[in-house]
């Protein structure tokens, strides 16, 4: 059986800051195999080639969580090359300014953060050794939203850049604690990670006056990648389930996200993608 200093890793959004922070650290950690997933191949090509005589395999396989065929496609070619997995970080994300509709239907914050992540874990679990983790990427954001039964309307029509955003973390965040439950009994330890406020593009307003004023004031503030990640890595080594980590603690998920009422929400939303 591989130890966690083994095996093989999935990054989603790998080519961001704090993915390129994760993938560094798995390579110092001497995994056996780190599967960098990301819509930007020639970027994330452009990563493994920087890394030149080490023990670790990289490889880069195309996922584009706006497509769930993308996601489909995705985890055939993991069935496909025959990979045990040990990690499965759930690092993408993303925070658009505007209402952007993707192909499937949905608000592309909506599907990229929680739906295609949740459909791309639930593919990808028979996959997964004993004593292996999942990670899902949360946010602070999450207290800014409730739960809903019509959430697909509301972030369709009701868009918001940090409420939309923080309703799908939050969202994903009861998918995580209910995931917890069910893969106990097999092992799999399933926690979140919320790494605060990271220097990264995903806080960029697209305002150059505005950007700027942050660049200046408000970034020498917060995290860098690597310290965002490290709230990733104590979620990844820990031997707990359903609990939130952040850099330098940890938590249980709050009772609230594994009410009847959301329970219901998620498995409505698992069995429509099904």
């Amino acid at each position: 059986m591989k130890s966690k200093e083994g095996g093989t890793y999935i990054v989603t959004g790998a080519t961001g800051g704090i993915g390129k922070a994760l993938v560094a650290g798995l390579v110092t950690r001497k995994v056996d195999r780190i599967v960098l997933a990301c819509r930007n191949v020639m970027r994330a090509e452009e990563i493994v080639g920087a890394y030149r005589n080490v023990t670790t395999e990289l490889c880069v396989i195309e996922l584009d969580l706006e497509s769930f065929e993308s996601v489909r496609r995705f985890a055939s070619e993991i069935q496909s090359n025959r990979y045990r997995l040990n990690g499965l970080i759930n690092n993408a994300g993303t925070m658009p300014g505007r209402v952007r509709i993707t192909q499937d239907g949905y608000e592309s914050a909506t599907q990229t953060n929680f739906l295609s992540t949740m459909l791309l874990t639930e593919l990808l679990v028979p996959f997964f050794d004993r004593n292996s983790s999942v990670v899902f990427t949360t946010s602070m954001t999450r207290r800014l939203a409730s739960f809903h039964d019509n959430w697909d309307e509301i972030s369709r029509c009701h868009h918001n850049r940090f409420v939309t955003y923080g309703r799908s973390k939050k969202m994903l965040t009861a998918y995580a604690a209910m995931l917890s439950e069910n893969l106990k009994s097999k092992g799999i330890n399933v926690n979140c990670s919320d790494p605060w406020i990271v220097d990264s593009g995903i806080i960029s307003m697209g305002n150059k006056v505005i950007d700027a004023m942050s660049s200046a004031l408000f970034r020498p503030l917060i995290y860098t990648p690597v310290q965002g990640a490290q709230s990733a890595f104590n979620a990844l080594d820990s031997k707990e389930t359903g609990l939130i980590f952040t850099r330098h603690k940890s938590k249980p998920i709050p009772y609230e996200y594994s009410e009847e009422n959301v329970r219901k929400i998620i498995k409505k939303a698992i069995f429509d993608l099904s």
